[in-house]
């Protein structure tokens, strides 16, 4: 008798789930800052050929609408598609020091906008009108940077210091991210 209310018991909690999200009732987000975990945890192999490295990555996004949230939880698996194809482009020289992660962490959460503001069928160029002038600038740089490393006097310091691009490169895009969060960052050599 016991054994048929546990499963009368389930089968009602089964339902009302079931019209929860059939009515509309999908993620419950607060009004305001939210703080979505990307769960499980991201592990990656980086580094290209060779000796197997990981990278495991605990992520949080924070937004600062419900809306937001919706939109950011709604596109969990594109988001985490994105961070996986980041992580896993990482040498070993970029993710040794905290430049190299909080510019990870800076880069990351731009191409997730980038990514969201795309598949939402919006211009995430648009979204920063100087954005193609400093491209342009930025573009002559990296040429000139590119042909200085080709100079005989580049030695390793300077091999370095190119291995971790500099904040200021990374053009923030606004969108329903707001922040990116490494509740724990993890890498095995």
């Amino acid at each position: 008798m016991k054994l048929g209310i546990k499963c009368a018991v389930a089968v009602v909690g089964i339902v009302s789930a079931l019209q929860a999200v059939a009515s509309g009732g999908g993620p419950k987000v607060a009004e305001g800052v939210n703080y979505i975990p990307l769960e499980p945890a991201l592990v990656v192999n980086y580094g290209g050929p060779g000796k197997a490295r990981f990278i495991k990555a605990e992520l949080s996004i924070r937004t600062e609408t419900g809306e937001d949230a919706i939109e950011v939880t709604h596109h969990l698996p594109l988001i985490r598609d994105r961070l996986v194809s980041i992580l896993s482009a990482q040498t070993e020289e970029a993710i040794s020091t905290a430049e190299g992660k909080e510019y990870l962490r800076a880069y990351a959460l731009a191409e997730i906008n980038r990514a969201l503001l795309k598949v939402e069928g919006h211009d995430p160029d648009e979204h920063d009108a100087k954005h193609s002038a400093d491209k342009k600038k930025d573009t002559a740089k990296k040429i000139a940077k590119h042909d200085d490393e080709k100079a005989p006097e580049h030695n390793a310091e300077d091999a370095h210091a190119s291995a971790v691009p500099s904040l200021d490169s990374i053009k923030p895009v606004k969108g329903p991210a707001s922040d990116l969060f490494f509740n724990n960052f993890v890498v095995q050599k």
